[in-house]
């Protein structure tokens, strides 16, 4: 799947290609729903509950976004170039290197994004005072630093596009692509496991400190709080690892190795996990949180009872027109 944006020799027969293009597109389409219909809930409830507009909601916010733009832009980008026969020009180099581009962007930023939430998750737990002075400005120069660093990260390989030595050209791709594995993966997923590490601790420390002093169900629940935290942090570090790291390795190898159709069966699959995270995101970093279930929950409540009362409003004008006839029937 990804090797069909590295390479533009055809290597199928035009049968093969579209059998190949139908099966792709029937895979890719329905994520692309479901990465649209889960992050656009996210954007929804952000812009309808006010008191979701929080310093550190903006981060997930912003996250969804990211995420939504893969659902929007990248997949149908993806799916026109690499599996129909609409683009067939003279210029397919630098639409295939714009769709891998694009790629890499939203890959990088969704990763500085979940960087950025755990070191807010992690100044809430171990510096709680310098963590009450972030303000909403605070966290959106941040999050212009994210997308800013994201997109030059993301689109320097159109600097050398066009140059003459194809060595040289091969040798910046290929340290670019060992910088994004280092920056981008390896070191924002050692603090991740850092971070998670000293919180939990900080957390169990808390509850051995007031151990004599609460009640025994205020202790079973501060228990409970930590078995959780326990299995969110470790959920947030396995995606992490599982849909990130076979991805920048991929890239890596596609530079490195010649004989790329040999890994064919791993990109179609590597690209689809990929692609998956921005669903996972939503529902482990947004849905999990319980400001964000109880307005959805808030949401679906309200929808509910408009319903109803639209209904009923229904029902009322038939039983009414019913009436009014037997009415005129009678006189």
């Amino acid at each position: 799947m990804l090797n069909n944006t590295n390479s533009t020799a055809p290597r199928h027969s035009q049968e093969d290609l579209v059998s190949v293009d139908v099966q792709a597109i029937a895979e890719l389409v329905p994520v692309a729903l479901l990465i649209i219909l889960a992050n656009g809930l996210v954007l929804v409830l952000f812009v309808k509950k006010a008191q979701l507009r929080t310093p550190a909601n903006y981060v997930l916010f912003s996250l969804a976004a990211c995420d939504f733009i893969t659902g929007v832009i990248n997949i149908p980008v993806f799916i026109v170039v690499a599996f129909t026969l609409l683009i067939r020009s003279s210029d397919i180099h630098y639409i295939v290197l714009l769709v891998s581009v694009l790629n890499n962007f939203t890959a990088i930023s969704a990763c500085y994004h979940v960087l950025a939430a755990t070191t807010e998750k992690y100044l809430s737990i171990i510096w709680p005072v310098k963590h009450r002075s972030i303000t909403r400005k605070t966290v959106s120069k941040v999050l212009q630093v994210v997308w800013g660093v994201s997109f030059i990260v993301a689109f320097i390989p159109f600097a050398w596009v066009n140059m003459e030595d194809r060595e040289t050209r091969e040798k910046l791709s290929l340290w670019h692509v060992i910088f994004c594995l280092v920056a981008v993966f390896l070191l924002p997923y050692a603090f991740m496991i850092y971070a998670f590490v000293v919180i939990f601790k900080s957390i169990a420390n808390q509850r051995e400190a007031t151990r004599n002093i609460i009640s025994r169900s205020h202790f079973s629940r501060q228990a409970a709080l930590e078995r959780r935290c326990l299995i969110l942090f470790a959920s947030m570090a396995t995606v992490f690892l599982v849909c990130w790291l076979p991805w920048f390795i991929l890239l890596l190898l596609y530079k490195v190795y010649d004989n790329t159709e040999d890994m064919e069966i791993a990109a179609h699959v590597f690209v689809l996990v990929r692609y998956a995270t921005s669903i996972i995101n939503p529902m482990l970093y947004t849905f999990f949180r319980r400001d964000f279930n109880k307005a959805l929950r808030s949401l679906y409540k309200r929808k509910r009872s408009q319903r109803f009362s639209r209904d009923s409003d229904v029902n009322r004008q038939v039983l009414t027109k019913d009436g009014d006839d037997t009415a005129e029937n009678i006189v």
